[in-house]
């Protein structure tokens, strides 16, 4: 769990870090907010202090940012803090303010550049800023040294890059720049940007404003290191005074546990105000997660993967030695949760955080653990201590009984790209995919029928929003149903509606529930797909 703070003199304009391009700010005007930047409640101390109390273990700041304005002294530009109005160096500052509590610091470094005259491509839409005298190679050579002053100034544990897409990784020297960090700094970290996030380079992946499904992966399907860089927020980077749509504490708190789970780290995002304070609704929900931390931190730092594919409850697991930590995400109305197929024998089953232990018992390789009537935590920690190192068998979602296939969302893999918005959430008794906002969030489902046929295709949602979002669904990457989101009892209390007829062989599919139009900004809330043998 670590922190980045994106900050710059676009806070001024409150419309996030992208705010030249997104509102076309001229290059001239531009610079009025560079030199009137003078966040004078600026106190690096205070951000610290609030960092480590969120549980933070380091932090990130941007150097420079895409708009070319430098939150450093730098000797190669005038475009920096100590030519804007609050003439300090604000970077310096916070390194000091890190040193001074030992904990480490990386810089954010973009490697696009609105503002140098050498930087190419300009914007579309710029009218004042010919490129004919332009020199692309020149400006690699302004970026070496500035890269080269950073290290040798500040020496930063790690260099986190950014902005690179507009360019091949030979037109800027990637490999010559990572090569010569090495030298700077052998211990530095470079994350994958440098190198356009090509599989493999970098010592890290960085995944933005979204959990990948499985982690994040090299080419022959290894684990690599990967952060997932992530907002509070849904609408930009920088301050945005006018956002209205914040993650909640614990949302966040469950994405810090899934992404642990997934061998990941999470680097949550913060914009200071331009008069370098932080807005309440992040210090409010830094200090949610810190006291979690203080409780549950042992479940979160230094842990390794599940070693379970699947879960059957709404829940994640996280693993450090011979202890199992499974998060409990959802309150089951059952009291109790069964771990599947543990190959261990299980010596001690408790509460991490009150340490009240637990009964359990065994059937086979599934272990079935009591619950009380309420949780500890909301999002409670159970802590299970096997012997030898823990191992799991392989999961398989398959039929019951009668024929059934229950397909729920806390056992599908949710797959995005970046700008995920659909996450899970527990309501009352039932977990649900909810704030699917974004077309490209699906829930995905690997399954196996043992014998062929046709079956009834149902699906249970909560839709009360007026109008009709519209779906459909793939088997197999074949379309097999489209439809309109039909009215529940409530938005938060699911009915099961049929979609229709699909013919299966036996064997191994995949499905797929997509959304493809919202009402009122909004998708239905899913709680599962069914397959029913037809006549059934």
């Amino acid at each position: 769990m670590d922190c980045s703070f994106t900050g710059g003199v676009y806070s001024q304009i409150g419309r996030e870090e992208w705010a030249r391009e997104l509102l076309q700010i001229p290059w001239a005007e531009y610079q009025k907010y560079t030199r009137s930047f003078n966040p004078v409640n600026y106190n690096p101390r205070d951000w610290v202090k609030l960092a480590k109390e969120a549980g933070v273990k380091y932090i990130v700041i941007t150097s420079k940012h895409h708009d070319g304005f430098c939150l450093f002294d730098s000797a190669y530009t005038d475009n920096d803090s100590m030519g804007a109005k609050i003439k300090k160096d604000l970077l310096g500052e916070l390194v000091q303010a890190c040193r001074e509590e030992n904990l480490p610091i990386g810089f954010y470094y973009s490697i696009m550049d609105w503002y140098h005259p050498d930087y190419l491509p300009r914007r579309r839409w710029e009218k004042d800023r010919p490129a004919r005298r332009a020199d692309f190679k020149r400006y690699v050579s302004y970026m070496k040294s500035q890269l080269q002053e950073l290290v040798l100034k500040y020496q930063p544990a790690i260099m986190w890059f950014d902005g690179e897409w507009e360019h091949k990784n030979e037109d800027y020297q990637a490999e010559g720049i990572g090569r010569m960090l090495r030298q700077l700094k052998p211990d530095i970290i470079i994350n994958d940007r440098l190198f356009n996030r090509a599989p493999g380079l970098g010592d890290f992946g960085t995944p933005e404003n979204y959990v990948p499904a499985t982690g994040w992966r090299n080419e022959d399907g290894s684990l690599r290191l990967w952060e997932v860089c992530l907002t509070m927020n849904f609408n930009g980077w920088g301050y945005n005074h006018y956002e209205t749509e914040f993650r909640s504490g614990p949302q966040l708190i469950r994405q810090l546990i899934e992404i642990a789970s997934k061998g990941g780290n999470l680097l949550l995002n913060i914009g200071p105000r331009p008069d370098g304070t932080i807005q309440p609704e992040f210090v409010e929900r830094l200090k949610q997660i810190g006291h979690w931390l203080k409780v549950n931190g042992e479940a979160i730092y230094g842990t390794e993967p599940s070693v379970f594919e699947k879960l059957p409850f709404f829940g994640r697991c996280t693993v450090k030695g011979n202890r199992l930590f499974v998060h409990i995400m959802g309150w089951p109305q059952e009291k109790k949760i069964i771990l599947p197929g543990l190959k261990n024998r299980v010596q001690k089953v408790y509460f991490l955080a009150n340490r009240e232990k637990l009964s359990y018992s065994s059937k086979g390789n599934d272990v079935t653990i009591k619950l009380p009537d309420q949780a500890p935590d909301p999002v409670a920690t159970v802590v299970v201590e096997v012997k030898g190192e823990p191992q799991a068998e392989p999961y398989h979602l398959k039929p019951g009984a009668d024929g059934l296939l229950e397909l729920p969302v806390f056992l599908a893999e949710i797959k995005s790209q970046m700008g995920q918005r659909a996450y899970l959430d527990y309501f009352y008794r039932t977990t649900m995919l909810t704030n699917w906002q974004n077309v490209n969030d699906f829930p995905e489902w690997e399954f196996e029928l043992p014998r062929g046929g046709r079956f009834k295709l149902l699906a249970s949602y909560a839709w009360q929003w007026g109008g009709k979002s519209t779906f459909l669904v793939e088997i197999d990457d074949r379309e097999v149903v489209r439809g309109e989101s039909e009215p529940s009892p409530s938005i938060y209390f699911p009915a099961t509606h049929c979609l229709g007829q699909v013919k299966l062989a036996a064997g191994k599919h995949v499905l797929k529930f997509k959304i493809t139009g919202l009402a009122n900004n909004n998708a239905l809330k899913l709680e599962k797909v069914m397959l029913r043998p037809a006549g059934r």
